[in-house]
C-alpha cells in the first residue's frame, strides 16, 4: 500500500512498482484506512498528507492506525520536506524512513526484504544509529 496526498507522485510509483508488486494506492488516512486489510505486506507512508499544511503529520496518524490492527506490517513512512524528523517516524512505530526523492532501486529492494522477512529490527536499528549520528 502507498499513502500520499500527491497523485502524480502515486501514478509515478504505481508504474514503476507494478511489475514486481500488486500495489494499492491512497490519497488520504480515510482512504488507506478504507483499503487496509490483511493482504497488505507492506506500507510507504509520507509524512505530510497535505501540502499547504506545515504541521500535517497524518501519515503517522495512519501509522497508528496500522500498527494497532496489524503490528507486525512493515511500515516505510517517506517525506521530501526537511522539517521532518526521520528518527521520530522511528519512534511512532516505522520500520524504515526515506527521503523524497525516493530512489527506486532501494525502495524495490527494501519492498522485496520487507515482503519476505517481515519487520526486520536489524534494518530499523541500522537506521536509527545513523539517523541519530551514530551514538546509540
Amino acid at each position: 500500500m502507498i499513502l500520499d496526498d500527491r497523485e502524480d507522485y502515486l501514478r509515478a510509483l504505481q508504474a514503476a512498482l507494478r511489475k514486481d508488486f500488486d500495489v494499492v494506492c491512497a490519497t488520504s488516512v480515510d482512504e488507506a484506512i478504507g483499503r487496509l486489510d490483511a493482504s497488505v505486506q507492506v506500507a510507504l507512508v509520507d509524512v505530510r498528507l497535505s501540502e499547504l499544511d506545515p504541521d500535517n503529520r497524518n501519515g503517522l496518524r495512519f501509522l497508528d492506525h496500522l500498527k494497532r490492527l496489524y503490528p507486525d506490517t512493515p511500515v516505510i513512512m517517506m517525506s521530501a520536506y526537511r522539517d521532518v524528523d526521520g528518527l521520530g517516524t522511528l519512534d511512532a512505530g516505522a520500520n524504515y524512513f526515506m527521503r523524497k526523492p525516493i530512489d527506486l532501486r532501494e525502495l524495490r529492494s527494501l519492498l522485496r526484504d520487507f515482503a519476505q522477512k517481515g519487520a526486520m529490527p536489524e534494518r530499523t536499528a541500522e537506521l536509527r544509529k545513523a539517523l541519530s549520528g551514530g551514538d546509540e
